[in-house]
């Protein structure tokens, strides 16, 4: 009789621990995939197809300090690419 309460209290501590750790997974999931929030100065930018979207500063400066792909990296990475394809 004492193994079998045993047995009960250790099947509940394995499925609470399963659902904490889900439950944890799942909200660091969602944290990751929630999108950046940028607070400050914002710039009014007319996109390809003629829509006004308003741009935060910190986002422009960011994309305009990016370099841009060569065309030896283009080739390497496209090389490596096509082997790692089945």
């Amino acid at each position: 009789m004492k193994e079998n309460l045993n047995s009960k209290s250790s099947r509940r501590k394995f499925l609470s621990l399963g659902l904490l750790s889900g439950a944890g997974l799942l909200t660091q999931k969602v944290e990751a995939m929630s999108p950046e929030v940028y607070e400050g100065e914002k710039v009014t930018m007319l996109t390809a197809d003629g829509k006004l979207v308003e741009v935060s500063k910190e986002v422009l400066e960011q994309s305009a300090n990016r370099e841009k792909a060569r065309n030896q990296d283009i080739l390497k990475w496209s090389a490596s690419a096509k082997k790692s394809m089945p």
